[in-house]
């Protein structure tokens, strides 16, 4: 926070707006017009302003060295609506900030004067319905998906059977102080009001649902899992159901819902319902902040932990793991994975291709043949890596060849 210079001084010790003449400002040309004013003045409050968006009235008195009133400077330019400020508790101090005020600005000669020191509303330009662009100019698709969230009290589980904008595919949350419990269900308002509660002493309930009507139950489906894996990496409340199965999904589709439940984590965190431990960053992390997810960071040339196998599959595609224990493998970076997957290996490995995709833990390699891990990821069994990698089932543990190392690069043992 910027020190006050001793130029404010005086203006400190002066009633409220006393600098300001009787006379009201103006704006001519767009430079203010008043004592206090030169056009170098107005210029360097504005550049403080605009360096970040927002300034504190400290950190510009602080820009405004030798100037006579610098508060009584910002306060003209308040007056005149050029600057608005967000006031606590009604009071402007060396903390308030203020950033710009979005025209239109009314005559500040006509201003209320009881209005005078409180935040000026932003008026928002009006709508202009889109036409289609000109020849040449595309716009792009976006996600219609808009979170809505509606949270009670455990008691008042009714209450959300009485809301038709939740008879419609969503996802929810039943909370106490320390566990949380996470469904789905077609129509979110019936299940919430009538379902059974396998969490004891709910103290809060919330419910998730897509204000644009597009949500689909299959989405809330991928929702439910997404959401469920953000409470086991933050952690701040423990889910007492096991892992959603979730449902095989392509990975554009996966990053669209992923924005949608994290419209909605944000807003939770925000009121300090759910998500409240680690960062931001760390929330909208997904999978790879899983706990167990990722093995341990290693560098090019070091040897993975266990006796490493190797795995060939489809059109020379090849994965390696390293087996630490017979319930923990890694497979390891560098790994191939098939694109597409089988209809009879399910919905998990579908589902992990388009998640850890999204979150960097896949990408697409240089030719586009298959997907390459980027960290080791950790399996609890030869059969669950194979079957994630190949996307089918069958291979299974028989299909891992053991190999050797030479200077921490695999070559095949000798026969």
């Amino acid at each position: 926070m910027a020190v006050l210079s001793s130029s404010a001084a005086p203006a400190a010790n002066n009633p409220y707006l006393s600098s300001i003449p009787h006379d009201a400002p103006s704006l001519v040309g767009g430079l203010v017009q008043h004592v206090l004013f030169s056009p170098g003045v107005q210029l360097q409050i504005l550049s403080i302003v605009d360096e970040t968006g927002c300034a504190t009235v400290g950190d510009i008195v602080a820009g405004l060295p030798g100037h006579p009133d610098p508060v009584g400077a910002i306060v003209v330019m308040i007056r005149l609506q050029i600057l608005c400020p967000e006031l606590r508790g009604g009071l402007m101090d060396a903390h308030t900030v203020v950033r710009r005020c979005l025209d239109p600005r009314p005559d500040p000669d006509k201003v209320d004067s009881a209005s005078e020191g409180t935040t000026h509303p932003v008026i928002a330009p009006a709508a202009i319905a889109p036409v289609d662009p000109p020849s040449g100019l595309t716009r792009l698709e976006i996600s219609t998906f808009s979170a809505s969230v509606v949270v009670g009290a455990g008691n008042k589980r009714s209450g959300f059977g009485r809301m038709p904008e939740l008879n419609c595919p969503g996802i929810y949350g039943l909370m106490n102080s320390s566990s949380i419990y996470i469904g789905m269900s077609g129509d979110v308002a019936r299940r919430i009001a009538t379902g059974q509660q396998p969490i004891a002493n709910v103290d809060t309930i919330f419910a998730i649902t897509d204000s644009s009507g597009t949500l689909t139950v299959e989405d809330a489906r991928v929702c439910e899992r997404i959401l469920w894996s953000r409470c086991v990496a933050l952690g701040d409340h423990r889910p007492v159901n096991m892992l959603p199965d979730g449902l095989g999904v392509d990975a554009r589709r996966y990053s669209e819902l992923d924005v949608f439940v994290t419209q909605a984590s944000v807003a939770l965190r925000g009121h300090g319902l759910l998500f409240t431990r680690g960062s931001v960053r760390g929330l909208l992390a997904g999978p790879r902040n899983e706990p167990g997810r990722t093995g341990p960071l290693r560098l090019p040339n070091d040897v993975p932990p266990g006796e490493v196998l190797e795995l060939r599959f489809g059109d020379c595609l090849t994965a390696l793991a390293a087996r630490e224990a017979e319930d923990r493998w890694l497979l390891l970076r560098g790994s191939d994975v098939r694109v597409e997957t089988a209809a009879t290996a399910g919905a998990g490995p579908s589902y992990l291709r388009a998640a850890w995709a999204h979150t960097g833990l896949l990408e697409l390699s240089a030719d586009g043949s298959s997907y390459v891990v980027t960290r080791d990821l950790v399996f609890h069994s030869g059969s669950a890596a194979a079957a994630f990698c190949t996307g089918a089932k069958g291979r299974g543990l028989a299909g891992w060849i053991p190999v050797g190392l030479d200077n921490g690069r695999p070559v095949p043992l000798a026969s």
